[in-house]
């Protein structure tokens, strides 16, 4: 269940640049690029922190994935659910033991990378608007 929340959150970001093809929200658009700046700080912090544990402790102390989701929402949730495939549940598996800071990283990159594509798709849009008036 991990890697299908990723996904969506992924998928979330990513389409949140949507709002600028509609005109009533299309000055929420312009938080897109803090949103992406603020998960890259997020990044930024993430390695920070695990450095800062090579200094005191010697060893990296960033946070994996499952770390955080069990202190954010304890033991027993949807996370840590199999599917019953073996691949997948490896693959889960692999993702949870990821650092929090390339989940951060990922979810920067799809929404920067969506704010871009749907500025194209609006000023394409505005573009044959203006032509059509000609």
């Amino acid at each position: 269940m991990a890697l299908l929340f990723f996904l969506v959150l992924v998928a979330l970001a990513w389409g949140l640049g949507a709002l600028l093809l509609w005109p009533r929200t299309r000055r929420i658009g312009a938080v897109l690029p803090w949103l992406g700046g603020a998960l890259a700080l997020g990044v930024v912090a993430c390695l920070a922190w695990g450095f800062v544990g090579i200094l005191r402790h010697a060893d990296w102390q960033a946070l994996s994935n499952a770390q955080a989701v069990h202190r954010l929402f304890g033991d027993g949730t949807l996370w840590f659910i199999g599917t019953g495939w073996p691949l997948l549940d490896r693959v889960a598996n692999i993702y949870l033991s990821l650092d929090v800071a390339l989940t951060l990283l990922a979810l920067c990159a799809a929404t920067l990378r969506g704010w871009v594509f749907w500025a194209g798709v609006a000023e394409r849009r505005r573009q044959a608007r203006v032509r059509r008036g000609r």
